[in-house]
């Protein structure tokens, strides 16, 4: 139950911060050009993350992107001996950017919440989230 409740409240709050604050910089007014802007920053996020994964402990994850419903898209494993802050940075500005995006061209999304991942696991040198 609790979990119904955390997701009605985040879905609440991803209404009035989207709905609030879009800044309109992002739109270019070519919804295909935004589109490939968003792969692109997407692409980067992927990139700085893509690690072999040797030790479980040097592994976290982070929510990404914004469904036009509220909350993210899902979860990506990063390792922490990159630059934690400038990746985490990077992953919030994509957020942002896929936010705006959906409000400036009014894009529908389904409105089922990811699941959490619970951990990071090392399968064969690739991270694997891990979910109950």
């Amino acid at each position: 139950m609790n979990t119904l409740k955390n997701t009605i409240l985040l879905c609440c709050l991803s209404i009035l911060f989207y709905g609030c604050s879009i800044d309109d910089d992002f739109s270019s007014g070519n919804q295909e050009e935004d589109l490939e802007l968003l792969q692109e920053l997407f692409a980067d996020i992927t990139l700085m993350a893509d690690a072999p994964c040797t030790d479980e402990t040097e592994w976290e994850f982070v929510a990404y992107g914004s469904k036009a419903c509220g909350g993210p898209q899902g979860y990506i494993a990063y390792p922490t001996t990159i630059d934690v802050e400038a990746f985490l940075l990077l992953v919030e500005n994509y957020t942002t950017e896929e936010a705006i995006f959906n409000a400036n061209y009014g894009i529908a999304s389904t409105c089922d919440v990811p699941a959490v991942p619970i951990d990071v696991v090392c399968e064969e040198g690739v991270a694997v989230l891990v979910y109950e």
